[in-house]
């Protein structure tokens, strides 16, 4: 990008809009008080990126940090994908074997485990056959609360009548 307008008009990160905008509005003689108000940044926010892109130019107002490469390229992560879609049922281990042996990735954190199932259209929940809570004793009570609740109301909507 070559121009304060050029990267306001293409940027994709709102980021570096307000960054380029602050800068775009201090050449207009809009004051940092004001650009604050406007743009909900503090007057250092202002001041530090107009100093960057006086030393450094408009490519100083760009995220510099893109990010972590994957692991797994765009084929690899299709093909498990799809293995993951031909199982009705999946656990985080079996996937975590699947990866290990296939293509000989650990992932440290189970969250890019689950992530994977997710583009698979699984759910990473475990389901448990019956609920912890139930308890037989207090769902008998509630159902005899209910049944007298029920009683006294049409008790009551035949004296209405």
């Amino acid at each position: 990008m070559t121009s304060l307008d050029e990267m306001i008009n293409t940027s994709q990160d709102v980021r570096e809009v307000k960054r380029a905008l602050s800068v775009k509005m201090l050449q207009y003689g809009i004051t940092p008080g004001q650009i604050h108000s406007l743009l909900n940044v503090s007057v250092q926010y202002v001041s530090k990126w107009k100093t960057q892109y006086e030393a450094n130019g408009v490519s100083s107002l760009l995220i510099a940090y893109k990010g972590k490469e994957s692991y797994l390229n765009a084929n690899q992560e299709y093909a498990i994908v799809q293995w993951i879609q031909q199982h009705k049922t999946l656990s985080i281990e079996q996937l975590l074997e699947h990866i290990t042996k296939n293509y000989g990735i650990t992932y440290k954190s189970k969250q890019s485990y689950y992530h994977l199932l997710d583009l698979g259209g699984m759910s990473f929940h475990r389901r448990e056959k019956i609920n912890p809570k139930h308890n037989p004793e207090k769902v008998l009570e509630k159902r005899e609360e209910i049944k007298k609740n029920l009683w006294r109301m049409r008790q009551l909507s035949k004296k209405v009548r």
